[in-house]
């Protein structure tokens, strides 16, 4: 019975994994030719961000793609991402701005930069659960307590520090450090207090994962998303409690927006 267990978890990792995209970091290489605008010199760019990022090479390339509108069209604003891990994501965007912008972008980095916290079953979904369960080996409540969920990580490498995202956009990348603004708490003690010293916003990307994330950043940033701004919401179909969070928000502000896909888990607007 263990070793079915144990079998059952590797099973649950495996297709997790393979969700997150985090194959793509051994086969990028192979990964071209997708058909997309701009794709060689996007691939180009992730080749800097690939070990700091689990979004897959398919997200990466239209985060490109929309920073890159957002240069050449110019939506003014900072870009702001919820939930960055390593700092793959908005290392590309600060990489797209210092290939595209004719000026640098206030970036904003929202995480507590240790390993999440917990889902809450009652709304999250059993994808959450299963996953929280396979990884951390809880098998206790999971309630949507704001504690780290020790281990989650693990199997890719750790949480993201404060330093690590640090030395990639800092040293690596050589953003300038003035414009990078690191908010580091949960969403739920940083983002109301910070939100009204942001300003303008052209991108907003959200990788909380839970129903309670989501909800949070949306509540207080969505407003400062400029009129022709992109909404990114990285797990909309992947959990539950994200897709509810969104598609509440989209009801109770009775907001046109079209859910653009990006791959099967991925959505995105843009603001009127």
């Amino acid at each position: 019975m263990r070793n079915r267990r144990r079998d059952h978890q590797k099973g649950v990792l495996r297709g997790v994994l393979k969700a997150l995209g985090l194959r793509s970091r051994r086969r990028i290489g192979k990964a071209r030719h997708l058909g997309y605008d701009f794709e060689s010199e996007a691939l180009e760019l992730i080749g800097v961000v690939r070990g700091h990022t689990m979004t897959t090479v398919r997200r990466l390339i239209t985060l490109y793609q929309q920073v890159r509108y957002c240069e050449t069209m110019g939506v003014v604003g900072a870009f702001v991402e919820c939930g960055v891990w390593k700092g793959g994501a908005v290392g590309l965007m600060a990489l797209a701005n210092l290939r595209h912008g004719k000026s640098r972008r206030e970036l904003h980095l929202f995480d507590a930069f240790t390993e999440i916290c917990e889902p809450d079953a009652t709304v999250d979904g059993p994808r959450a659960v299963q996953e929280v369960r396979a990884w951390t080996g809880n098998r206790g409540g999971i309630q949507g307590r704001l504690q780290p969920l020790t281990g989650i990580y693990d199997a890719m490498g750790g949480p993201g520090t404060l330093d690590e995202n640090r030395r990639l956009l800092e040293v690596t990348i050589r953003y300038d450090p003035s414009r990078i603004h690191y908010h580091q708490g949960w969403f739920q003690d940083t983002v109301p207090v910070d939100a009204p010293g942001i300003g303008p916003i052209a991108i907003l990307r959200l990788d909380g994962d839970w129903y309670a994330s989501t909800k949070i950043c949306l509540d207080h940033l969505y407003d400062n998303v400029v009129s022709g701004g992109i909404v990114i919401i990285d797990d909309y179909a992947t959990y539950d409690g994200c897709r509810k969070a969104v598609d509440e928000f989209i009801a109770a502000r009775a907001l046109t927006v079209f859910l653009s896909h990006v791959d099967t888990d991925c959505r995105y607007w843009i603001k009127l």
